[in-house]
């Protein structure tokens, strides 16, 4: 097709061959040129069965941005734009040109938390701390893909551990006569207590049936996500926001080595992820989508690519109206209308139109959501 020819002529020897793509059909019928890598073939399974939708073209805006709004400095532009770390903090927080106070996962758990037995669960991360899940005075609970982050040294089943754990414990219920001293050994408190009742109640539920990937830190990490929404009834939990990362798509070489790999992770951790959701019950409460803070540029630098703009990002879930690809998809040519500087993608969705989409199936309010979101009012679709 000309479409496929365009992009081929754009990536050059980076082209994936027509016969390693596996054509998407659409509910819509408005995109008969797409294709999902053969090796992301598990993503295409749920697509097919509409349980997954593409979003194209999402990236970091201010307001709407043409090709000449960007060459005629006529627009604001997000700042440092094609800096991974202030992209990364921008895309978490939504907050305009720099950065701001919060991310717009905390706000929602802020506003969601009150709802919850235990308020604490309302913010969950798998991957240490993040701008998405944190400031106004939220941050997310943590835990490791194993479960749990414990005490070192404090286990109080080891028979060597026991007894520096109960004189932890005691010094920690002591009174404190100072005020540092005080809020650290409430704060110690707190943790003993939540970890012993979050151990418990995860100890009490059975097993994930499902098989999970091997050797696959995404499924890992998401696994635990599901004995954590297994377990939402005995926690008294209405509304959680989860957070897990997978790294390595920062491909300025080896790139046809590295994304088959890259995809079939993803693929398989996603699928994964679903299945279990089908197993406990809870897919049409659980919706999951990708973020990431800029797509790659369409040319190639010998055989990598460098920092772009827009990309495509995948919704997932039994609440997913899937099986189709929302927004508008760029012409792929470097010299072409929808590019800037050496094949880098305007988007043509904002990631607060995307945001704002999942807070709003949410159920964050709309006065809320303008305020969490301050750039959403700049465009006129703010439900996609």
């Amino acid at each position: 097709s000309s479409e496929y020819n365009e992009y081929q002529r754009s990536r050059q020897e980076l082209a994936v061959p027509r016969d390693q793509l596996t054509q998407l059909d659409t509910v819509s019928g408005n995109h008969d040129a797409l294709g999902f890598s053969q090796h992301a073939q598990p993503l295409h399974s749920l697509y097919q069965d509409q349980r997954l939708a593409l979003i194209a073209n999402v990236g970091n805006l201010i307001v709407p941005t043409t090709r000449g709004d960007y060459e005629d400095k006529a627009v604001p532009l997000p700042a440092q734009l094609f800096s991974h770390s202030d992209q990364e903090i921008q895309w978490q927080q939504l907050q305009g040109r720099g950065r701001g106070d919060q991310g717009w996962g905390a706000a929602a758990a802020e506003h969601f938390s009150s709802y919850q037995e235990r308020d604490y669960l309302t913010s969950v991360t798998l991957d240490g701390s993040n701008y998405w899940q944190s400031g106004a005075g939220q941050r997310p609970f943590a835990l490791k893909e194993s479960g749990l982050l414990e005490f070192a040294g404090l286990d109080i089943g080891n028979e060597w551990e026991q007894p520096r754990s109960e004189s932890f414990r005691r010094v920690m219920q002591m009174q404190q006569s100072h005020l540092f001293s005080s809020a650290y050994a409430d704060v110690q408190n707190r943790a003993i207590r939540i970890t012993e009742e979050l151990g418990a109640v995860l100890e009490s539920n059975g097993p994930i049936i499902t098989e999970q990937p091997k050797e696959n830190s995404l499924a890992d990490q998401l696994g635990m996500v599901t004995q954590l929404i297994a377990a939402r009834g005995q926690l008294g939990m209405r509304r959680q926001i989860f957070y897990v990362r997978m790294k390595g798509f920062d491909v300025h070489d080896h790139q046809n080595k590295k994304q088959p790999w890259l995809y079939s992770e993803l693929a398989n951790a996603l699928s994964y992820f679903q299945s279990t959701l089908d197993e406990i019950g809870e897919s049409d409460n659980v919706t999951t989508f990708t973020a990431s803070d800029f797509g790659r540029s369409l040319t190639g630098n010998g055989d990598g690519t460098d920092h772009g703009w827009g990309n495509h990002l995948m919704v997932m879930g039994g609440a997913v109206n899937g099986g189709d690809v929302y927004g508008t998809m760029q012409r792929m040519g470097v010299d072409g209308p929808d590019a800037v500087q050496n094949g880098r993608i305007i988007p043509t969705l904002s990631s607060a139109q995307y945001a704002g989409t999942l807070l709003r199936w949410m159920g964050l309010p709309d006065v809320q959501l303008h305020t969490t979101l301050p750039t959403l009012a700049n465009f006129e679709i703010t439900d996609l």
